[in-house]
């Protein structure tokens, strides 16, 4: 997994892998601000993600397919639109990171207008991933997290 300086919401730079991904469960989704698509709704479904996981311990991630727009200021706008809370960050970065991350995920497409509307779910200490795709809803997102996270406790 790639391990590359992004920055989130608050402007803080952050290791991709390293403090976002490394010994968590996570779902990460894919969007950009000026979308009037599919990405505010896949925002409205994480904020349902958000509020049906309160207090446990899942780190949601939307990471920006439009870098060279999306900047910390723009990110945090947005994040603010869905109540974004702690556990829920959006990243963006030097354009060349951000593709290498999208590519190491098998999402990067050159046209953003076309990219994928997937969630990948995943618990990294037993690496169990799932990939949604489509636009799944809230208790799809959900049941996935139980199924990847269940793994940890056996």
């Amino acid at each position: 997994m790639i391990n590359k300086t992004v920055l989130d919401q608050g402007g803080a730079e952050t290791l991709f892998y390293e403090h976002l991904i490394q010994d968590k469960t996570v779902a990460i989704n894919f969007v950009f601000t000026r979308c009037t698509a599919i990405c505010p709704i896949s925002g409205a479904i994480f904020r349902q993600v958000q509020q049906q996981l309160a207090g446990r311990k899942v780190q949601l991630i939307s990471i920006s397919v439009d870098p060279a727009f999306d900047s910390v200021e723009q990110l945090q706008q947005f994040s603010q639109k869905f109540g974004a809370a702690a556990n829920w960050r959006f990243v963006t970065g030097e354009r060349a990171v951000i593709v290498e991350i999208l590519k190491s995920l098998g999402v990067y497409t050159v046209d953003k207008n076309q990219h994928s509307n997937m969630v990948i779910v995943g618990d990294d200490a037993t690496a169990r991933w799932i990939r949604l795709y489509g636009l799944p809803q809230a208790r799809q997102i959900v049941a996935a997290i139980d199924q990847v996270s269940s793994a940890a406790r056996r």
